[in-house]
């Protein structure tokens, strides 16, 4: 078996431990899922554009950015074995202003939104995916959020890496530093330090 083959078949797995799978709904997945790879730095999604695709990340990593003014605002990491694409242009069809680009090189497997439509129209079971892919994102964004408002700079630091253990080794520290809303001089500084044991369930208890 190829790798891309490989892949695949991990992919449908994926599907099989949530559900059970028949032979046409296997067949519509190979036949419609489309894998490939992209090299670091290249984009996955470009504003200004409705989303009719669904990103299952097999490998690497992706952060999701807003572009103003020549500012770059990150807004969300994505790592291996993680959905992402512009949610709310994905199930409104409306333009989305977002960006997706991969930080490392990505493997990628996308499912066009009309065939997990059709999946849902034939049979209801589908929705227990777009459910837990919704979920997943509603919290992580419902985290960030709170964190902003409940913890100081040091404090958002060391719950990003409470949420993402190895990121600081994968991704660059601008990147991290835009995504915590600080300018890079100050999470170097908030680096150098050590601080105490901080209690930082406040914000995973809202």
């Amino acid at each position: 078996m190829n790798l891309e083959n490989n892949q695949l078949a991990q992919f449908i797995e994926y599907f099989a431990n949530l559900f059970t799978l028949d032979d046409r709904e296997v067949s519509l997945l190979k036949d419609n899922v489309k894998i490939y790879t992209l090299q670091s730095e290249s984009n996955v999604i470009n504003p200004p554009s409705a989303i009719d695709n669904l990103f299952f990340l097999k490998k690497g990593i992706v952060r999701s950015f807003y572009q103003k003014d020549y500012k770059e605002i990150n807004t969300e990491f994505f790592f291996e074995n993680e959905f992402f694409t512009a949610f709310t242009s994905f199930l409104t069809q409306e333009k989305t202003n977002l960006y997706f680009q991969c930080i490392e090189q990505c493997d990628l497997i996308s499912i066009p939104k009309v065939l997990i439509d059709r999946l849902i129209r034939e049979d209801t079971k589908w929705n227990i995916l777009l459910k837990n892919i919704l979920a997943k994102e509603y919290i992580k964004k419902c985290r960030r959020e709170s964190s902003f408002l409940l913890l100081d700079a040091s404090e958002r630091y060391h719950y990003f890496l409470k949420q993402f253990p190895h990121a600081d080794n994968r991704i660059p520290l601008f990147h991290i530093a835009s995504y915590l809303g600080m300018s890079p001089e100050t999470l170097s500084r908030i680096r150098s330090k050590k601080i105490n044991q901080i209690d930082l369930s406040q914000v995973n208890n809202i």
